[in-house]
């Protein structure tokens, strides 16, 4: 390995470049968590509809939201069983290592952000006590809008580097800093207010105010970061194409909404009649040139319209009344189920996941609607299997501990739990398929399938011995209940 060169030598080759990317990129994570928590801002082709929604207090109103489904619909399927070695003596050391990290609860959270995102990252380094010693190893969840790792341009697979980069300080004490780190070193950064766009503007600094150098060799000859990612070589946010349909359904509802007001309470209009009298008692009892009457201007006044069933308005001086209809709610409601199913399309997600309410189907007709999105969990599996796989082998590396070979076992995102199921699987075997391909087609883990086989002291059944077996028991209830009837 070469010798390291100093960070103010070689450091803002990447660093101005790279710091641009990551700024760059931000604005689109920013909009796939907007999108995924329903707080994306409506738009209008109108102002004069913006102002009219604001007047009704419908311009804040929250989205109803189902973006989110493209991205839960998936992640549900995630669920990570164990990490595991064939070295038994390494299985207290990941047992710290989860613990210290809390990784039970860190990781769910990483691969979702990742679905959501399309991007997340998994920071590992010693932690070192006062003297320097390691202690153990920080394994942290790092935000794409705070670190990026860029590729070789030659060889897209290997990580050349990763940038972290972070603000401190406001307006006048205002500090960019930032973080390289290479294979065989780190260097440390730190710029003074806003980074201008102009390289030559830039002023970056080496930085080593808080004690620590600003180059730190990096002895493990391996960037600490692991990229968990949607696809190659950046991550797409699993619900990206659920944002136009979303957009759709939010001017649906909010436009439903404006109008749910006039179907309650209908605007009512009288037409006047031009030639009509308006001088009777309806008109001006109280006018100053009116009789005394013994009655109070300012006293109620008993209504001369009746209430009750049958009976008669008397409205002097209006040739006609009515209301003004509404909008009809099917404008709003049978787009919004239209779009609902574009989503589902745009998506591949089932519709299902996003309309439970219709009918019932079938187990098998479920697992076939549901193909796609298995095909979908499996690759996300094996994507952010193999980077918690490098990530706790390079954990183990830290502590100088011997190299493993590492399994990840996911929950499998198949499983049959209905009885034609299991009637094929049983068909499946009598053609020779054997056991433990079946347990796992039925959704259960390798290691659980294993172990069961490793234990199963006789063959398991076929379906003519599971049948004798049933004979042979209603036979013995057939004859107890003869005894019972001579008896």
């Amino acid at each position: 390995m070469s010798t390291p060169v100093e960070p103010d030598l070689i450091g803002l080759t990447f660093l101005h470049a790279d710091y641009e990317e990551l700024v760059d990129a931000r604005p689109d994570y920013d909009r796939a968590e907007l999108f995924y928590n329903g707080m994306i801002e409506e738009k209008y082709a109108s102002p004069k509809v913006a102002q009219l929604l604001n007047r009704f207090g419908l311009n804040d109103f929250p989205s109803f939201n189902l973006a989110h489904i493209a991205v839960d619909a998936l992640t549900d399927y995630l669920h990570l069983n164990s990490v595991t070695v064939e070295n038994n003596a390494l299985d207290n050391v990941l047992d710290d290592l989860r613990d210290a990290n809390d990784l039970d609860e860190e990781i769910p959270e990483l691969l979702k952000n990742a679905s959501k995102l399309g991007d997340a990252y998994l920071f590992v380094w010693p932690d070192t006590d006062t003297d320097g010693n390691t202690i153990g190893v920080r394994m942290e969840q790092q935000d794409p809008r705070v670190a990026r790792v860029f590729y070789s341009p030659e060889n897209p697979t290997v990580m050349d580097r990763a940038l972290q980069s972070w603000e401190t300080g406001h307006k006048e004490t205002l500090r960019i800093r930032a973080n390289i780190y290479y294979a065989d070193h780190i260097e440390r950064w730190s710029h003074k207010g806003k980074v201008p766009k102009d390289p030559k503007r830039a002023k970056w600094e080496p930085f080593s105010e808080d004690g620590a150098p600003a180059y730190i060799p990096n002895p493990f000859g391996q960037v600490p970061y692991f990229h968990y990612r949607t696809a190659r070589p950046y991550g797409i946010p699993l619900h990206i194409n659920a944002y136009g349909p979303q957009l759709a359904i939010n001017k649906l509802v909010t436009s439903h909404l404006a109008t749910v007001d006039y179907q309650s309470f209908p605007q009512r209009y009288a037409l006047v009649n031009p030639g009509a009298d308006l001088s009777g008692p309806q008109a001006g009892d109280f006018t100053p040139e009116h009789p005394l009457d013994g009655m109070s201007p300012e006293a109620p006044m008993p209504s001369q319209l009746d209430s009750s069933p049958a009976a008669l308005w008397n409205l002097e001086g209006y040739s006609q009344v009515g209301q003004f209809e509404a909008a009809d709610p099917d404008a709003f409601l049978k787009p919004f189920d239209r779009y609902i199913k574009a989503m589902a399309q745009a998506t591949q997600i089932p519709f299902q996941a996003f309309d439970s309410t219709g009918d019932a189907i079938s187990g098998e007709s479920r697992r076939v609607a549901n193909e796609p999105l298995y095909n979908r969990v499996e690759a996300l599996q094996r994507s952010f299997g193999s980077a918690l796989r490098r990530a706790f082998g390079f954990a183990l590396s830290v502590l100088d501990e011997p190299e493993a070979d590492i399994t990840i076992n996911w929950k499998p995102a198949r499983n049959i739990n209905d009885l034609q199921g299991w009637q094929t699987l049983i068909l499946k075997r009598q053609m020779g398929v054997p056991d433990d391909v079946l347990l796992a087609e039925a959704g259960y883990n390798s290691a659980d399938i294993d172990q069961w086989l490793a234990a199963q002291p006789e063959p398991i059944p076929t379906v003519p011995d599971v049948q004798n077996q049933v004979s042979q028991v209603g036979d013995a209830l057939e004859g107890v209940a003869t005894n019972d009837d001579s008896a």
